[in-house]
């Protein structure tokens, strides 16, 4: 008997669907209505002869077959999409879906004129771009590219280095004026240090190294977020000791606004291209990993 085999649309409603852990998230993602969302559910329930989901009108879970499937789904729609992107590049051409995804401050600062760029180069290439400071499940919420700011980020994915950067510490002269200046590490726990807290990050800690050993330092004061541009602007604003990444800091420091502390002190931050599967799989992140690349080499912050 011929098997059935289950449409790859369906797959990714059903994807979909769990990502939002409700019907009417994923008819809002896909653009088509609940009633169309449940209909692929249902033919895909029917085609795999199993139930995928406990749902009524309190809550939504995967059954155990759902839980398998799911698995199974984000690897055929990775493998799909992997052989679209070999079959299209014989032409020498990119399209389809790209989705990436940064922090709020590094994508709104430094990635979006390269994107655009990169979209203008590749005109058959639809790309999302998310910003966000919260971590992401690259496979479940399908997404092809991550370009972060660090050098810790999960050991299921793929990475490569895209540029160098580092985190120096700067204060502004009015708050010098007012505390003593740092002579050491040590010394940063008796002042106030603005405290940028994203991704998981230990709250008060800073890793500090001058090339050849690393401390690590708690700090404390009365301002944090989750927002390095309102970090730099409280830095600005006379309020403490901030942590910054050295392309947004440097042109406070040449006008005289900010002045560097430490400075044979400072904290690794390379730019990373972050990706769930092969390199060698992917066309379409490769070309921009590549673009990238190239383009951060260009440009002098």
């Amino acid at each position: 008997m011929k098997k059935k085999w289950p449409q790859v649309e369906d797959l990714e409603v059903f994807m979909a669907v769990v990502r939002h852990n409700s019907f009417s998230g994923a008819a809002v993602e896909l653009g088509f209505s609940n009633a169309w969302v449940t209909k692929r559910i249902n033919t895909l329930e029917e085609t795999l002869n199993a139930k995928l989901l406990h749902r009524n009108t309190r809550e939504m879970r995967l059954t155990a077959a759902g839980e398998v499937a799911l698995i199974q789904a984000e690897e055929i729609i990775s493998k799909n999409n992997a052989a679209m992107d070999l079959i299209v590049n014989i032409k020498n051409d990119i399209q389809g879906n790209f989705h990436i995804c940064s922090s709020f401050g590094f994508g709104k600062n430094h990635l979006t004129n390269p994107l655009s760029a990169f979209s203008r180069l590749n005109p058959g290439l639809k790309i999302k771009f998310t910003l966000t400071d919260t971590k992401l499940d690259l496979i479940k919420e399908n997404i092809d590219l991550e370009i972060m700011v660090g050098e810790s980020f999960h050991e299921r994915y793929y990475a490569k280095k895209i540029a160098d950067n580092k985190r120096i510490l700067c204060a502004s002269p009015g708050y010098l004026n007012q505390h003593d200046t740092p002579a050491s590490p040590a010394d940063l726990s008796r002042h106030q240090c603005l405290f940028l807290q994203e991704k998981g990050l230990t709250f008060g800690l800073w890793h500090l190294s001058d090339g050849k050993k690393q401390e690590t330092v708690r700090v404390d004061g009365n301002l944090s977020s989750n927002n390095g541009e309102v970090i730099l602007q409280w830095a600005l604003d006379d309020r403490g000791i901030a942590l910054r990444s050295e392309w947004d800091a440097k042109r406070y420091i040449e006008s005289g606004d900010l002045i560097q502390l430490l400075p044979d002190y400072y904290e690794q931050a390379s730019v990373w291209a972050v990706y769930p599967t092969k390199l060698e799989e992917s066309i379409k992140t490769q070309k921009c990993i590549t673009f990238l690349e190239s383009y951060f080499k260009c440009i002098h912050f």
